[in-house]
């Protein structure tokens, strides 16, 4: 089978854009697919992913000419030398029946260097994102959570509910009376808080890669070294240090543990969270493409 050629397709995590293909990987370049700066009086169509026009700005016949470039994108690939040909050109106005030359926003191209990315250039999310979409998706796990706990262990919400109508009467006999049954009963109602939690994660991680909360703020999970939906092995790992919230001896500091791990992305060169470095995962920008998929064309 023959290997697709380098240039600009669909970007196959955002159908509004485009990306640039090296021949091997998808590369971090992306752009508009239809350019904002196209001129329909220039006399150039819009761009498809063809080149712009070569008699529109001169080089050196001698030298290869850059990757092709969508009009008014502002990206440059940062792996190609500059062009000697292109060094000092001004874009010339007023020439009808050609296109201006764009060789690249400087500004732009070191702002896109800057990003941190993945090992193969795909952009990951800031921790701002994923603590939004955390947000989203606890608001749907407690009620998820509360329908649970109605269902299989409903004499949990009735022993909180006498617990805290003894401790409004100021009744400490009837407080003790309650503290062993409310204990176990807590114990059993953590454990199905948690087994909601990771069926509801992992369902999403190995089908979509986003939980709602993800798709919400345009974030997804993927293997460190390769992109698409988790498999089931790699989400299952994920979960793993949740698993001391139903363990009793360390159970009680959950709550730092969850802490340390949340706040993890924020000094992490890979904004990765502990349970991403169990996992070997990271949160980037975008969706992820399906199993296997490659550039259209």
């Amino acid at each position: 089978m023959s290997q697709q050629p380098a240039g600009w397709y669909d970007d196959p995590s955002n159908p509004d854009m485009l990306r640039y293909w090296d021949g091997v990987t998808w590369s971090s370049h992306t752009a508009p697919r239809k350019s904002p700066t196209a001129s329909s009086s220039s006399g150039g169509p819009d761009y498809q992913g063809q080149r712009p026009s070569a008699a529109s700005a001169p080089r050196q016949p001698s030298q290869a000419p850059p990757p092709p470039m969508p009009q008014g994108s502002g990206w440059q690939d940062q792996s190609q030398p500059p062009q000697q040909g292109w060094q000092g050109q001004q874009v010339q106005q007023g020439q009808f029946g050609q296109e201006p030359q764009y060789p690249g926003a400087p500004g732009a191209a070191n702002w896109m260097h800057s990003i941190k990315v993945t090992s193969d250039g795909v952009p990951l999310a800031s921790w701002g994102r994923r603590l939004g979409a955390w947000l989203i998706d606890g608001v749907i796990l407690v009620i998820l959570t509360y329908i649970g706990a109605r269902v299989f262990v409903p004499s949990y919400l009735d022993t909180v509910q006498q617990f805290v109508d003894a401790a409004g009467n100021q009744d400490q006999a009837a407080m003790n009376a309650l503290v062993s049954q409310l204990t176990s009963e807590s114990a059993k109602a953590g454990l199905l808080s948690w087994v909601i939690t990771a069926v509801y994660c992992i369902a999403f991680w190995t089908t979509t890669a986003q939980t709602p909360g993800k798709m919400a703020v345009g974030i997804s999970v993927r293997r460190a070294g390769q992109p698409g939906p988790l498999d089931l092995l790699t989400s299952v790992r994920r979960r793993l240090i949740s698993i001391v919230q139903i363990l009793p001896v360390v159970g009680g500091i959950y709550f730092l543990i969850f802490l340390i791990d949340y706040l993890w992305p924020l000094w992490d060169d890979k904004r990765q969270s502990l349970h991403d470095k169990v996992a070997q995962t990271q949160v980037v920008m975008g969706k992820q493409p399906k199993a296997g998929a490659g550039p259209r064309g």
